[in-house]
């Protein structure tokens, strides 16, 4: 067995005997960024998995597409960095243990995968606020196994709370008291539900320039840090775009006409985004795909992913000339058509205030841009006056509508960097 290091908050998890808990059969652990919460919940999920076996453990997200570079990945790290020896399918999205347990990535969007989550013991829901209380009813209900404690473990960022209204995780789970970084356990009519909140202090791992960041919120973006760094639902004040909503695709008779493609590099920790943007001037009404949203993208991959995501060599895509290295880099590999842009200061106001004039449509499953959607809002004086200035913070996608935005309308200059 491998000498796991879990940070102690989610030690809580087993019980006396060193056993992953198997009184409850919810498992609802949220909280700030870099909290740990996806990565230790998965060691021990592994460790249990490793320790009984003929588990069948699928690893779920909303959108299966999403499955493969987040929650699968995470599970096959664990195996590979400790040096464990598995059998892998990466077709399938299927790691088999020598016990007989084994783990396969599903998502939710794709029935026919669906039908063979028989005989599962246990579900681990990675980003489950993207799920809806129909998805996890149907997952709950088709739970029963034989031989183990039925337990479904969802790992999750809060979210931007909803005047008026509760999410239905909340609702279900989050009623009773529960403090920070300390685990509480309850009853109800559909099993005990187990409840732990952790922020980035619980993980000893955290890089610095995180703590920097999510620290530097609590007084540029007071919201944002009780959101990301606390790990608490806000709800989000003087929100820039509120015209907004989800749907299911864009209408046939714009498909082949978009925008383009805008694409922000990653720094450090942040992710390289790109996006796919149509707009109907007539309806004053623009749409919105969700391509990319990875960290740790080198040209290569970054190249190979947006293929992946149906980027064509022809496409026309802005990028921030911040990194001509990379522009030139993914022009060689042959998108013909990347262009940079230099950014003003102000740009990204000026776009946002044109874009208020539109109804902006988000394609379903493109669950980063409806997240910065949610919280991305303009910045206030020490008085909660709001001022023209958007926040800092997490902007990475939106960057890209607005940097794309900008140059259809002339205000960012393209510049020669290939």
């Amino acid at each position: 067995m491998p000498q796991i290091v879990l940070n102690k908050v989610y030690r809580q998890l087993f019980d006396s005997h060193g056993e992953l808990r198997s009184d409850c059969r919810y498992f609802e652990i949220y909280g700030g960024r870099r909290s740990g919460k996806s990565h230790d919940v998965c060691q021990a999920i592994c460790l249990t998995a490793m320790s009984q076996p003929n588990h069948f453990i699928p690893l779920m997200r909303k959108v299966g597409n999403t499955v493969r570079d987040s929650i699968f990945a995470e599970y096959l790290n664990f195996f590979y960095r400790n040096g464990i020896g598995v059998h892998v399918n990466t077709t399938n999205l299927e790691i088999k243990l020598p016990n007989g347990s084994r783990f396969r990535g599903f998502g939710c969007d794709d029935p026919e995968k669906m039908k063979s989550l028989v005989g599962a013991t246990m579900f681990h829901l990675e980003e489950a606020n993207e799920l809806s209380e129909a998805d996890f009813d149907s997952l709950d209900a088709g739970l029963s196994p034989s031989d183990y404690q039925a337990r479904i473990f969802l790992t999750h960022n809060p979210v931007p709370q909803i005047p008026g209204s509760m999410f239905w995780f909340q609702r279900r789970f989050l009623q009773h008291p529960h403090e920070l970084s300390k685990a509480a356990v309850f009853d109800t009519p559909q099993g005990r539900v187990f409840v732990l909140r952790t922020w980035y202090k619980d993980n000893a791992f955290c890089p610095e320039a995180t703590k920097k960041v999510l620290e530097g919120y609590k007084e540029s973006n007071p919201e944002k840090y009780k959101l990301w760094a606390l790990g608490e639902f806000t709800k989000i004040s003087g929100a820039v775009y509120r015209n907004w909503d989800v749907v299911e695709s864009v209408p046939p008779e714009i498909i082949n006409e978009s925008l383009g493609i805008g694409l922000d590099f990653g720094f450090s920790n942040d992710p390289t985004a790109a996006i796919r943007v149509w707009s109907r001037e007539a309806t004053h009404e623009i749409w919105i795909k969700q391509l990319v949203y990875l960290t740790d993208l080198y040209p290569d991959t970054m190249f190979d992913k947006l293929i992946e995501a149906g980027v064509d060599r022809m496409d026309l895509i802005i990028a921030d000339c911040a990194r001509p290295d990379i522009i030139s880099d993914l022009y060689r590999r042959g998108f013909a058509e990347i262009k940079g842009v230099e950014k003003h200061t102000g740009y990204k106001e000026e776009a946002a205030n044109q874009l208020q004039a539109y109804k902006i449509h988000i394609i379903d499953g493109s669950t980063d841009v409806v997240r910065e959607f949610s919280t991305l809002a303009w910045a206030r004086d020490k008085n909660e006056h709001p001022l023209p200035k958007l926040q800092d913070g997490d902007d990475h996608s939106t960057d890209c509508l607005e940097m794309l935005w900008s140059m259809t309308r002339h205000s960012l200059s393209i510049l020669d960097v290939i």
